[in-house]
């Protein structure tokens, strides 16, 4: 299958490109605002707020398009709405026409902060109703796929981490790692809980809908129900680092620009059902992690 994995400079893309490349099945391709090589795909630099997204899907012969690519920061989206409005909604608009046009199957990577946090463990049949705009960026694209016929998958997912080389952003775990070794303190908030997600499983989760060309909401992420300073507890541990460092504190006292929503755990069991999809629990993905940080 041909297959276009956009922002493939981030942690996801990155690993969802090695596990496609890696399976033998696929011909790949990437894109990404960066120059950058990843063994086996064919990668190229692209801004897709004005590349020729149909001229590009009919020159590759796609028959697939995972777009990973977002402002994912729900900081920098509250901040800066015309750009995350740019990015996270027109342009996925621009790619869901060309799949249209073409007969392309389009999977659209969402987030658990679609939903408003107060009852958790979401499943895909439960309301959203975002408190960021973040959040709302992302359903106004889901809602948008929902209403253009086209063959597409939505997968939701939560507090992804993991490790590659020059990643364009931090993650959790990265975060951890790096103020704790430099004998930094780091806040974490106690009351915001997730299902944090091994890249390398989410990765898994979304070849299985690409190959199996699966349709509608798939909740794709770790299945251990945990805080962010509980696992910020577990990385500390895991990297033998000083745990003292991690300031445990409220949603409310970190201020941060974004609502987050509280409690967005997510349900994989329709995953777990339709994809055979079996995530690794948080311990031994944090120790996957580490073995590739050589540390």
């Amino acid at each position: 299958m041909r297959i276009l994995v956009t922002g493939a400079n981030g942690l996801v893309g990155k690993k969802l490109v090695k596990q496609l490349v890696a399976s033998g099945k696929h011909e790949v391709y990437a894109t990404s605002l960066k120059k950058m090589q990843l063994d086996g795909a064919q990668t190229f630099t692209s801004n897709l707020q004005n590349a020729d997204i149909n001229n590009l899907v009919e020159q590759l012969k796609l028959e697939a398009v995972v777009h990973c690519a977002a402002l994912s920061s729900p900081d920098a989206c509250e901040v800066d709405r015309f750009v995350c409005k740019k990015m996270n909604i027109e342009v996925t608009s621009r790619i869901a026409s060309a799949c249209r046009d073409y007969g392309v199957h389009l999977v659209f990577l969402s987030t658990d902060f679609i939903f408003d946090g107060i009852k958790g463990n979401y499943t895909e049949d439960d309301a959203i109703n975002p408190i960021s705009y973040y959040g709302e960026s992302k359903m106004e694209s889901e809602n948008l796929l929902k209403t253009m016929g086209i063959p597409h998958a939505i997968v939701r997912t939560s507090l992804v981490y993991g490790y590659d080389e020059k990643l364009s952003r931090p993650n959790i775990l990265t975060r951890v790692v790096q103020y704790l070794s430099k004998q930094q303190k780091y806040r974490v908030p106690t009351d915001q809980i997730r299902t944090p997600t091994l890249a390398e499983d989410l990765a898994k989760g979304i070849e299985a809908i690409v190959d199996n060309k699966k349709e509608g909401l798939y909740n794709i992420s770790g299945g251990d129900i945990i805080s962010v300073a509980d696992f910020a507890s577990e990385v500390a541990k895991a990297f033998n680092l000083d745990e003292s460092l991690l300031q445990r504190v409220t949603t409310k006292e970190l201020s941060e620009p974004a609502p987050r929503p509280l409690n967005s755990s997510l349900i994989i069991e329709k995953a777990s059902r339709e994809l055979n999809y079996t995530p690794v629990q948080i311990i031994e993905g944090i120790k996957i992690v580490k073995s590739q940080m050589n540390i």
